[in-house]
């Protein structure tokens, strides 16, 4: 991606050791600043990428776009949201 984060894909490729963390999207106000916690605190760790979990039959949806959009945009990490 041109100007942006590269691709998980091209990280992957690289054959250098490669970790990361899978995040849940946050049910309340209480659980969101929980997981900004926890955010902060592992982005030091430069992981190779962080994960939200979309949720069975996508019940996270909206929480996940913006949990994940969020991070692109105020972190140094490299989000990607999966399916369980």
């Amino acid at each position: 991606m041109p100007g942006g984060a590269p691709a998980i894909r091209d990280l992957l490729a690289s054959g250098t050791r490669s970790y990361s963390f899978e995040f849940f999207p946050p049910r309340d106000a209480a659980g969101g600043g929980q997981l900004w916690q926890a955010i902060r605190r592992l982005e030091p760790l430069r992981p190779t990428f962080v994960s939200v979990t979309y949720g069975a039959g996508g019940s996270t949806r909206d929480r996940t776009v913006r949990v994940t959009g969020r991070i692109a945009t105020e972190t140094t990490l490299t989000p990607m949201g999966h399916l369980t």
